[in-house]
């Protein structure tokens, strides 16, 4: 049970308060207590109640005094206590020019109401330091008959000769005051026992627990940590992290923009795993959390696995929000792919090359629950059939000439509990094809040259710039591994079917690259948005980067023009892939207008050279 305190300026308001209060529904879950004075007489000492309600000039000056020690409540002076203190004033005076002298509260979105109902009355603004009485002569000079007010804006008005009516406070008024009480009463119960859960978690789990505010000064801190620390509490509350370890805050907290896992430190003889969580307002550093592990040996394999994968580069960077483009075709391709994201099953990505299937990829792997785990990315076209298999699934000692002493672990081990990106499936072997249709089948793998069996836990995004139906059909890519991939399928859309997407790629890569490379802010001229549209992007969101980096290096002028895109863009090859023409078709035509010159043939397609004698083999190009 809580205590409402009143305090209030007048007895009369006695009986209103006591009847408001035992018509409350809450009236058995808290007590009430009154007392009267007024508000230059209260004392802090005085005051017993866990939330305060008071009115006009007592309100203001509790609020002032007490600084947040208690809680205090405003009794709202309504309109309608306004307007029944104006009538009687009406009536027992007979006068209509009077003058209502109250607080901001009281006044505020009224004032104009009271002078278009009563154009005779104006309202004067007070706090509890005003000088009354100089306020109440103004009125007076300025004609007013008749002063309407709180009690001591009354009181002093009538001291002084002139005529004074009090504004009451009605039931309602109070009733508003004490369901005020009780939602904040409740909420701070509420808190309370949040506050309560999340230190019986803070001090039960088996983790040490650090947070520090924006000076890095520590503001909480476990017993585990404390233990692992080895520090009394004054050691550790309000210092900073430096001083209670330096390597804490090795690399300055306030650099990291996000959350930073898994680095070794050594406290007092104990290896020790550091994960440290930002927490960011408005882009920067505002607080922080640090979490240490103790690691057993089983622990530390697990944590050195996965530094090792972090220094290895086997993350995912990208998120959803570096996917740029509010086209209805990409927004309903991010709403598939964020959908794809909530679900472990495996995932095929369609698109033409540049359109960006790695940045969905990384993405769909950072809002899945496998976040905290790797992402390992492999290209299946750049390497030869015999080294992509070892890259896969690893070798054991002395599997073959030149093997690592120990072995190698493959992709698939490092990506366990994590994602694994096979870019350009089309192009891995028919054996290998039935590898990894055993892998997908079994769950598990074997290194080259060794006959133990590893489980693993691994999603597969395979991705493709090729139509594997096709290939398929033309027996160069196997039905069953196409079936078990083609689960959850992606087709991302190529640039010029979202075109309207264009400014916003051309202002975001142009940023960066004046970001990146030290170069002056550029603008950009809106005129060149029509051209850049007209334009079928063969090599897509690849070549329109690449393009707007050339840009920033080149345009020395702070405005990016017409004149600098049609100065940066190579002449358009109107021979572009499309659905009109088969792409061995096209290529076909372009290597015919260049005289078999396979290098001018893949500048003019857009296309890496290597890429270019791929296509050929396998479409059979001479």
């Amino acid at each position: 049970m809580f205590t409402i305190e009143f305090i209030l300026p007048y007895t009369n308001l006695g009986p209103a308060v006591e009847q408001a209060f035992n018509e409350h529904p809450k009236k058995n879950e808290m007590s009430c207590r009154m007392l009267f004075i007024a508000h230059s007489r209260v004392k802090s000492s005085e005051i017993r109640g866990d939330i305060i309600i008071a009115r006009g000039l007592t309100a203001t000056f509790l609020n002032r005094m007490l600084k947040g020690s208690f809680t205090v409540v405003e009794i709202p002076m309504t309109g309608y206590d306004i307007l029944r203190a104006i009538n009687i004033a009406q009536t027992k005076y007979k006068e209509s020019d009077m003058a209502i002298i109250a607080t901001e509260n009281a006044i505020y979105g009224f004032e104009e109401d009271i002078q278009e109902l009563f154009p005779h009355v104006k309202a004067y603004e007070i706090s509890f330091d005003s000088d009354i009485a100089a306020v109440i002569k103004k009125a007076v000079k300025e004609g007013a008959k008749v002063i309407v007010g709180g009690n001591e804006v009354v009181t002093t008005a009538i001291d002084l000769g002139y005529k004074g009516v009090r504004i009451e406070t009605g039931r309602q008024g109070i009733r508003q005051a004490i369901d005020e009480a009780w939602k904040i009463h409740t909420s701070k119960l509420e808190e309370e026992l949040r506050g309560s859960r999340l230190n019986a978690v803070i001090e039960n789990i088996e983790e040490g627990i650090l947070a520090c505010n924006k000076e890095k000064e520590v503001t909480v801190c476990n017993a585990y940590a404390q233990g692992l620390l080895g520090k009394p509490m004054s050691g550790i509350i309000g210092k900073n992290l430096s001083e209670i370890h330096p390597d804490l805050d090795k690399v300055p907290f306030e650099s990291l923009k996000k959350n930073e896992t898994c680095y070794f430190i050594n406290i007092n003889g104990t290896r020790t795993v550091v994960n440290r969580i930002p927490v960011l307002v408005d882009g920067e550093f505002g607080s922080g959390t640090i979490v240490l592990q103790k690691l057993s040996s089983i622990e530390k394999m697990k944590a050195e696995s996965m530094i090792s994968a972090n220094s290895k580069g086997l993350v995912a960077s990208h998120t959803f929000k570096d996917i740029i483009g509010e086209s209805k075709a990409m927004l309903r391709t991010k709403s598939l792919a964020l959908n794809y994201s909530r679900v472990n099953a495996n995932v095929l990505l369609l698109g033409e090359t540049g359109t960006g299937k790695e940045l969905f990829a990384q993405s769909i792997h950072n809002a899945s629950s496998r976040k905290s785990n790797p992402f390992v990315a492999i290209n299946c076209a750049a390497l030869p059939e015999s080294l992509l298999e070892s890259e896969l699934f690893g070798y054991a000692e002395g599997a073959f000439t030149g093997a690592l002493r120990g072995g190698k672990p493959g992709l698939f081990e490092l990506a366990d509990k994590g994602t694994i990106f096979l870019d350009e499936i089309s192009e891995m072997s028919f054996s290998l094809q039935g590898r990894l249709l055993r892998v997908l089948a079994e769950r598990s793998i074997r290194r080259i040259g060794h006959d133990k069996v590893i489980p693993i836990d691994v999603r597969i995004i395979a991705a493709s710039n090729q139509d594997l139906e096709r290939l398929v059909e033309e027996k160069k890519f196997r039905e069953d591994l196409f079936y078990r991939l083609d689960v959850l399928r992606l087709t991302i859309p190529p640039l010029r079917s979202r075109k309207e997407d264009i400014p916003a790629l051309v202002e975001n890569y142009i940023s960066h690259y004046d970001q990146k490379n030290g170069m002056h802010k550029h603008m950009i001229d809106p005129d060149i948005f029509p051209l850049l549209e007209k334009r079928n992007w063969p090599g897509n969101v690849r070549q329109l980067r690449n393009l707007c980096e050339r840009l920033s290096a080149i345009v020395s002028d702070s405005l990016i023009s017409q004149d600098a895109i049609e100065m940066c863009l190579p002449e358009e090859n109107t021979e572009s892939f499309s659905s009109e023409k088969s792409e061995k078709e096209v290529i076909e035509e372009v290597l015919k207008k260049y005289k078999g010159n396979k290098s001018k043939a893949a500048v003019a397609l857009n296309i890496d050279r290597t890429t270019l004698y791929r296509k050929m083999k396998n479409l059979n190009i001479m």
